[in-house]
């Protein structure tokens, strides 16, 4: 984890010491997976113990390494695992979790790998996102999850820019359903006559995502603008009994 070369050794030189051992541990992606210690390396970015087990035991380098490489961005692993194995999406998801984008750009540019708009939502790159929309120009979709970075000044230039206020994204949701958290973003779209009743493809309107997030604000101003006060799926109890009574929260 430290990159502690002089630790490393000794620990390697132990009566007992297993070369291929692997580890599995909720604290790494794919947990369910056990891991060698080369891709322990690549995740923690650990260089130079990287090295003694590729010059001293030979160890595999991995697709698990690339893809780890991308998340913790060291150059000289990367580099070596660039040579064994060509990046996959999954080394793009990483590269956004990296919020690092150069990566991004580089499979992009290099790779002809996707951005994944979901996956940048997500994880909060808003950088990636912006470049997903440089490339693709899909105006209307960034619009509709552009509610989710909170930045009520990105959802009025998508506006301002021509987006359509009511699209939707592939399950229905419109920026409203994605606003469901921000009272000051949803006073905006409802501003510029989104469809306050809009359901997505499961029958939920915004109305029902504020609800159950127990966002009083939301649901205050949902309703006081003829939300459909329908409950459709689960909510908490507290969020049920402001939508029903649709008291001053």
């Amino acid at each position: 984890m430290n990159d502690d070369k002089e630790s490393f050794i000794l620990f390697t030189e132990r009566e007992g010491f297993d070369e291929n051992q692997k580890i599995m541990s909720e604290l790494y992606p794919f947990s369910k997976a056990a891991h060698s210690l080369l891709e322990l390396c690549c995740y923690h970015g650990a260089v130079d113990c990287f090295k003694i087990l590729r010059s001293k035991y030979n160890s595999e380098i991995t697709i698990i390494c690339l893809r780890f490489s991308f998340l913790s961005g060291n150059p000289e692993i990367m580099s070596e695992c660039l040579k064994k194995h060509k990046p996959d999406q999954d080394c793009m998801f990483f590269a956004i979790c990296s919020h690092n984008i150069d990566f991004v750009t580089f499979l992009v540019n290099e790779y002809k790998l996707e951005i994944d708009l979901e996956q940048c939502v997500k994880l909060h790159n808003l950088q990636a996102f912006l470049v997903y929309l440089d490339l693709t120009n899909q105006i209307n979709t960034c619009f509709v999850y552009s509610p989710s970075f909170h930045i009520p000044s990105l959802c009025e230039c998508f506006l301002n820019n021509g987006a359509d206020i009511n699209s939707k994204e592939y399950y229905g949701k419109t920026a409203l359903h994605y606003a469901a958290e921000s009272k000051e973003i949803v006073e905006l779209l409802l501003l510029h006559k989104i469809d306050i009743n809009t359901k997505d493809m499961f029958g939920r309107s915004a109305f029902n995502y504020a609800a159950a997030k127990d966002c009083k604000e939301v649901i205050q101003i949902l309703i006081s603008n003829g939300a459909d006060e329908k409950i459709n799926g689960y909510i908490r109890p507290i969020a049920r009994d402001f939508a029903h009574h649709g008291m001053n929260l």
